[in-house]
């Protein structure tokens, strides 16, 4: 997934930001630790030293970016006996703290779900789960991800940047369960928050990042929708079939033009580049459906050939789209996974279109050819190094990977 979310969390996102890194802040002294500075030398005799002396340890330990050695510190203050309920917060949140930056994910999570339990009603809950439902989307927890971010989004008393986050990445989770309904609802509230906002002028986002989010995903899954509807004889159904597609594509083309507007690259570019898929596997979709087969020889040419004829507009707004992708990545100097897969696409819609090969009788070239299980065998292959492939639609988890760019789900 690229960069790990982990060791980042308290400044990734404007929802962290808001609410505050968990833990003690600047100033906030633990019992016993009176006068300690930041500087102070490690305890002589760990094994002698109260919890409260193990817990500045570990802080300054955490704070030099010795993580290990604050884990060890927080766990042998969290092991003593009669703590009191300040000491056992500190020690605990910071224990959590020092596993993200080891990026241990499953020992962060194991250490905020004991605060939660052992501090039910504390007033940092909402951060708490923020955190926890970042590293569950790390492991791919969907449902527990999505049930942590629900919390954060339901907390009293947040700006419109926090909610929307929060809600931006709960969608993301119900995404990745194919859930797709709950997903939905969920980014429209996201969006529904942000436009209220601009409205009210209540706040100034410091990004939109998870705008685009929320309206990306909400793209994504009309393109799913569009994905299962497959052109099938007999040719009444073929017509019912054909009506739905076209709905769909038109649908995710307005859904993905609206995450363009919320104007933040890595999601401009992200679907500019669905765009061009889409139009694409329309073209597929429709270059591939059956043929009828009281057709012979000579009306299968005429058919794929004119059927050519009629879909060249739809290519050419694919290309259309990839190469304003490009301009504008170019002109902002921007650079992403996207924007080198657009190039590939690109690249081979040009190489398609311009071959003049004819294939009479027979469907043109793939265009959405990264779809095509098998495709580097039998043509040239349209990927890059480092960029995944996406197998035959239907096959297990198959799309899925076209929809989850390497640096997306947790951080702008």
């Amino acid at each position: 997934m690229g960069r790990s979310m982990l060791g980042r969390l308290c400044t990734a996102g404007p929802l962290v930001v808001a609410l505050g890194c968990v833990g003690r802040g600047p100033g906030t002294d633990v019992p016993g630790d009176r006068g300690a500075g930041a500087g102070a030398p490690s305890v002589s005799d760990p094994a002698a030293a109260s919890p409260a002396a193990l817990v500045a340890d570990a802080d300054r330990a955490l704070e030099e970016e010795r993580a290990a050695e604050a884990v060890a510190l927080y766990g042998r203050a969290l092991a003593a006996d009669s703590l009191d309920d300040e000491v056992t917060r500190a020690a605990t949140l910071g224990l959590a703290r020092a596993h993200e930056q080891l990026h241990d994910c499953a020992a962060v999570i194991r250490a905020y779900d004991a605060y939660l339990e052992r501090f039910p009603a504390a007033t940092d809950r909402a951060i708490v789960h923020a955190h926890r439902g970042a590293c569950e989307a790390e492991l791919g927890q969907w449902a527990a991800s999505a049930a942590s971010f629900a919390e954060v989004a339901a907390a009293d008393a947040q700006l419109p940047s926090t909610r929307v986050e929060a809600l931006a990445r709960q969608g993301y989770a119900l995404f990745n369960l194919d859930r797709f309904d709950d997903a939905d609802a969920v980014l429209a509230r996201a969006d529904g928050v942000f436009e209220q906002a601009q409205r009210d002028q209540s706040e100034r986002f410091s990004t939109y990042y998870f705008v685009g989010m929320a309206r990306f995903y909400r793209g994504a899954i009309l393109h799913r929708r569009f994905r299962d509807v497959t052109i099938v004889l007999p040719e009444n159904v073929m017509a019912q079939r054909f009506e739905q597609k076209l709905a769909l594509l038109t649908a995710a083309q307005e859904a993905y033009n609206h995450a363009i507007k919320a104007k933040h690259m890595f999601w401009v570019s992200a679907a500019g580049f669905q765009l061009g898929n889409l139009f694409g596997e329309f073209y597929d979709a429709l270059m591939y459906a059956p043929v009828p087969e009281w057709l012979d020889d000579k009306q299968r040419r005429t058919y794929y050939e004119e059927l050519k004829k009629q879909l060249r507009p739809v290519v050419d707004k694919a290309i259309w789209v990839l190469e304003k992708n490009l301009e504008t990545a170019r002109r902002l100097g921007y650079e992403s996974e996207f924007t080198a897969q657009t190039e590939v696409k690109l690249s081979h819609l040009q190489r398609v279109l311009g071959s003049g090969e004819e294939s009479l009788g027979q469907p043109h070239v793939r265009l959405a050819e990264d779809l095509s299980e098998g495709a580097a065998g039998s043509r040239e292959a349209t990927t890059t190094p480092g960029i995944d492939r996406a197998p035959e639609p239907g096959a297990a988890g198959a799309d899925r990977k076209l929809f989850i760019p390497p640096m997306a789900p947790l951080a702008p």
